[in-house]
């Protein structure tokens, strides 16, 4: 990062001996030492690799005593205004918000993306800004338990915390992310359970290392890999026609096929315990599926449809 800070700071291109002295960062200035050349080479080298296979273009010309030089043009290197509709910064900023990773840079980064005008609110963008920062706020809770709940799973030391309205002493296996949300692993009296971290009521009290003996416990396999089938309050069995357009791709095949017809088209069924995510997936495939049963599903799928196209300003279809 200091080579590549370097060469973005600077108005002209840079020999490498330009960039050695300058930046002190492979070979003292002025030595002659054959090895400690050889090696500062291949120390430049290298670091040029790294930041291209980054995706950082170094831009490299020609000195008219043939000396090569070096430089990182700004507009190679900094995203240009990517002009986002106003419902484009919502996705982003929603997208961006599913996931937290522990930091705020994410976050940070979506505020500086969608801090353009819009057209359709007539406010300026401190308004995106402003709600991608809340945002980041309010997972910092979040943030500062995932790094304490993984070193007491590595560390083998039981973890109490307040949940689901009462105080729970558990012996963390593991975390696993899921749907957006970060979950704990941890056996409770000798079951093996799963603890959506957003949901803890309280801070959590790490105790001594090494209480408890690990178990031999898949937590990837906690909790279905699948969005739809992680509960989240619901349960049904949802019936989907897709069409032959769509009916060959991975996004179709998260159903099971109980009907195939002769114009291509396939019937599927998905277990449904997460009805959010269960639109997402209906949404992804468009016009190509249709909602068969059950019918307040049908409904609901409808008026949802049709709440969506009203608000985009289209009229009902």
């Amino acid at each position: 990062m200091e080579l590549v800070m370097y060469l973005l700071a600077r108005d002209v291109p840079k020999t490498r001996e330009e960039i050695w002295r300058d930046t002190g960062l492979y070979a003292p200035d002025g030595t002659t030492d054959r090895r400690r050349l050889e090696s500062a080479r291949a120390s430049f080298e290298r670091d040029k690799a790294l930041i291209r296979s980054l995706g950082v273009r170094i831009t490299e010309s020609m000195e008219h005593d043939g000396a090569t030089s070096y430089t990182i043009r700004r507009d190679d290197y900094f995203l240009p205004d990517l002009q986002l509709s106003a419902d484009e910064q919502l996705a982003l900023r929603f997208a961006a918000s599913r996931v937290d990773i522990g930091e705020t840079w994410d976050l940070e980064a979506v505020a500086k993306l969608t801090s353009t005008e819009t057209a359709a609110s007539g406010q300026d963008g401190s308004l995106s800004a402003d709600v991608a920062l809340e945002t980041a706020a309010a997972q910092q809770t979040v943030g500062s338990l995932l790094p304490k709940l993984a070193a007491a799973s590595a560390e083998r030391a039981q973890v109490r915390f307040a949940y689901g309205g009462r105080q729970r002493n558990l012996e963390p296996l593991g975390l696993l992310c899921r749907a957006g949300y970060w979950y704990l692993a941890a056996r409770e009296d000798d079951v093996v359970k799963t603890f959506r971290v957003d949901r803890m009521e309280s801070d959590a009290e790490v105790g001594e290392r090494g209480a408890f003996a690990r178990a031999d416990v898949d937590v990837a396999a906690l909790l279905p890999s699948e969005p739809m089938e992680i509960d989240f309050g619901d349960d049904f069995e949802a019936r989907v026609r897709i069409d032959a357009t769509m009916a060959q791709q991975p996004t179709a095949e998260r159903g099971r096929v109980v009907e195939r017809h002769e114009d291509g088209s396939v019937t599927v069924t998905v277990r449904v315990r997460n009805r959010a995510a269960f639109r997402v997936w209906l949404l992804d495939m468009g016009r190509h599926a249709v909602v068969e049963s059950p019918p307040e599903l049908v409904d609901e799928v409808t008026s949802w449809l049709r709440a969506l196209s009203t608000g985009a300003g289209e009229a009902p279809r």
